[in-house]
């Protein structure tokens, strides 16, 4: 073997180093950058989700209030029905009674 071809070999290997050496940092960077959007994408995600929380809160709680606006007013109408129910029989009672009188 002659000293030119071992020059050759080890500049040939050389070479080969340094293109494996650069595709790793071309990867290193790659994935650097590709972990970058990732915790980005993860921050708007729990920022997103933190933002849905508040909203369903304030949703919940203003469903609380209408479902409590409900149940009073549902109440409030079950009584005047009650009432008028009540008022309906005495005039029915009051009708059936002079009814009987009138036919005396």
């Amino acid at each position: 073997m002659s000293i030119e071809s071992v020059d050759m070999n080890y500049d040939s290997e050389q070479i080969d180093q340094n293109d494996e050496d650069v595709d790793l940092s071309k990867e290193r960077e790659l994935l650097a950058s590709l972990i970058a959007k990732l915790k980005c994408e993860i921050d708007e995600s729990k920022n997103r989700n933190t933002l849905l929380e508040t909203s369903n809160k304030v949703l919940v709680e203003k469903l609380k209030s209408e479902i409590a606006d409900f149940k009073n007013k549902n109440k409030s109408l079950t009584e005047a029905y009650n009432k008028l129910s009540e008022i309906n029989a005495h005039l029915y009672a009051d009708y059936k009674k002079s009814k009987a009188e009138l036919q005396r």
